[in-house]
């Protein structure tokens, strides 16, 4: 058997976790899921609250046991816990609309509502390192891959030379470390768009390209990169590029 190594998947931002569930889904079915040993997404996923649709704050799903307080409309206040990847309604003031559902949630995209007090607990994946993109640790054959190509939402393996790009066990390692960590602020370095720029950290190392992008709020830049013999946006952050004298 060949050994596993990981590939990084760009597909349509915002799909990440859907793409993920599909492509388990594909390989299932196709009696292909021992060829692949995990998918990995580089994000945090959080329990984001919000009340009358304004969001008021957000917690991590893992980690240690939390307790959170959320007040709703009128005042009346709705407790909230999250423990072992887990949230569910603690107590409540509500009287007539009790909060739904009346079990945890522990999935991406579930959410409680509690309708009286217009208060909302989902959870969502955020802080991602690179959005559109996952990674894939496989025995990457023919039969996998096409497979995988053909999940909705999957734009391509990153590649060279016609081969999806093998990426180091290092950076998939730094990747969870960075997130259990959390993203620090850096000081701003100076870009200007157009600026040629080649990538110094993370799976897509080595690779050069062109500020098409700057978020200075965020600290996040868009470089078209040429992948796939095309233009392709990939988000980064300041201290992952360095101008091209």
């Amino acid at each position: 058997m060949e050994e596993k190594k990981w590939y990084s998947l760009h597909v349509q931002s915002g799909f990440e976790n859907r793409v993920k569930a599909n492509i388990l889904k594909a390989l299932k079915e196709e009696g292909l899921e021992n060829k692949v040993e995990e998918i990995f997404i580089p994000a945090v996923e959080k329990v984001i609250f919000k009340v009358a649709g304004k969001e008021k704050g957000e917690i991590p799903l893992r980690g240690e046991p939390r307790i959170h307080e959320i007040e709703g409309e009128e005042g009346k206040k709705v407790v909230f816990k999250i423990e072992d990847g887990k949230v569910w309604v603690e107590s409540c003031e509500c009287e007539k609309k009790k909060c739904i559902p009346d079990k945890p949630i522990e999935k991406i995209g579930q959410k409680i509502k509690c309708p009286e007090n217009k208060v909302e607990a989902k959870i969502e994946l955020r802080d991602k390192l690179y959005p559109g993109y996952i990674f894939i640790k496989a025995d990457l054959d023919k039969n996998v891959q096409s497979t995988i190509r053909r999940v909705p939402r999957v734009l391509g393996f990153v590649s060279a030379g016609g081969k999806p790009v093998v990426v180091p066990e290092a950076e998939i390692q730094a990747m969870r470390e960075r997130l259990k960590k959390g993203v620090p602020k850096i000081k701003k370095l100076k870009f200007d768009i157009g600026d040629k720029v080649k990538i110094k950290e993370g799976p897509f190392i080595g690779f050069e390209g062109s500020i098409s992008e700057i978020d200075p709020e965020r600290e996040k830049i868009i470089v078209l990169v040429n992948i796939f013999d095309r233009q392709t946006p990939v988000e980064l952050e300041f201290d992952q590029i360095e101008k091209i004298s």
